[in-house]
């Protein structure tokens, strides 16, 4: 199923609006709550629909959670004791139509069984995961500043293992929070683990891509990790995109190309 999506999808973000197939042919309109099933060899699987979400070109992608493969075909009964193999995955609502998938049912999930969905929501769409679970955001938001404070009371007493923790717990509740995200590279990097560190900031720049202390320390993580040519790119992109710190992306540029020419 996933390779049409992913077709359909850089059609779409490549301004098309036309897709390899015509879903409005096969397309089963899957709607929230359906339970599917369809025969694969000798096994059954199954598919319950949680949320489908309309794409501006008629097509949509299905929010489903997926069942371990079944010797007998199930019912909408039999899946409340089937055992779950995927708890969340976006896949193209199409494809029901184009694999034969029969509608057996339908059910609203509880909010135990939207615990995939939520969580990719949590990470990918802060403010629908809060109208989703309900959570109370300036409450998530003073426990996340909370836990951000005492991590940086924690590093300035020397304790950084401690304070890394806290900095995941903020950014656990709070994943938009890119200021405890900076916060725990940089710890990382004090203790020397630049790969942590890196992957660290280029989570903060997916949140805030124009932060100029994560985009520098990104380069500056990848030249220690001596993946030079990576780090001079940058570098260079870093004195056009941050005048105001053209002088020290410019001497870190001129370290790098150094340390390359070294290397030859």
């Amino acid at each position: 199923m996933l390779p049409q999506f992913i077709q359909r999808l850089a059609a779409r973000l490549g301004g098309s609006t036309s897709t390899p197939d015509s879903p409005a042919e096969n397309q089963l309109a899957v709607k929230p709550g359906d339970l599917l099933t369809r025969r694969d060899g000798q096994v059954w699987r199954a598919a319950w629909i949680l949320e489908v979400d309309p794409w501006p070109d008629g097509t949509a992608a299905a929010h489903c959670l997926s069942y371990k493969p079944m010797d007998a075909k199930p019912t909408a009964d039999s899946l409340k004791q089937a055992e779950v193999s995927i708890w969340h995955a976006p896949i193209d609502a199409g494809s029901f139509g184009e694999e034969s998938w029969e509608l057996i049912g339908n059910r609203q999930p509880t909010e135990e069984e939207l615990i995939g969905f939520a969580e990719y929501l949590r990470l990918t769409d802060f403010p629908r995961y809060l109208e989703v679970t309900g959570k109370d955001s300036k409450e998530i938001v003073r426990e996340a500043n909370a836990h951000y404070l005492r991590g940086n009371e924690l590093c300035e007493q020397g304790r950084k293992q401690e304070g890394i923790a806290e900095y995941d717990a903020a950014v656990e509740l709070f994943p938009l929070f890119f200021e405890a995200i900076d916060n725990r590279a940089f710890t990382h990097m004090e203790l020397g683990n630049f790969s942590e560190a890196l992957n660290d900031f280029e989570q903060s720049l997916r949140v805030n891509p124009d932060g100029p202390a994560a985009f520098f320390s990104k380069g500056e993580c990848l030249m220690r990790l001596g993946e030079l040519a990576a780090a001079e790119a940058v570098f260079t992109e870093g004195v056009e995109r941050f005048p105001e710190k053209k002088a020290l992306f410019q001497d870190f540029l001129k370290r790098v190309r150094a340390q390359r020419s070294a290397k030859r």
